[in-house]
């Protein structure tokens, strides 16, 4: 073996720390404190202000759905109303019609 062998076979050899040592170690390390349950009311809230969006938007959709419904039965109820005007107009000229073709006879004079 060559001597760079040695030298990191000794620098990595087991040694016991000094007396002490675990003791400075953990009077550097701040005390553990209990994690904060912040993090799950957060997500609490997020899911409550997310759940809250869903519901305004749907609400939204169904109410532009109710009133496209709504225009189309009225748009229908037009046509259906011009449909029937049209007809009794019809009518009506057809009768204008006749009354102008008619012609007026006048009894002859007797005289």
């Amino acid at each position: 073996m060559s001597r760079f062998d040695d030298d990191l076979r000794q620098a990595l050899r087991r040694r016991e720390p000094r007396e002490g040592f675990a003791d400075r170690v953990l009077a550097r390390v701040p005390e553990v404190q209990e994690p904060a349950h912040k993090p799950l009311y957060a997500w609490r809230g997020l899911a409550v202000a997310a759940a809250v969006l869903l519901v305004t938007i749907g609400l939204a959709l169904y109410s532009m759905h109710l009133r496209r419904i709504q225009g189309e039965r009225a748009k229908q109820q037009v046509l259906f109303a011009l449909r029937v005007t049209g007809t009794r107009l019809r009518v009506v000229q057809e009768r204008v019609i006749a009354v102008q073709q008619r012609t007026i006879e006048l009894p002859a004079d007797r005289n």
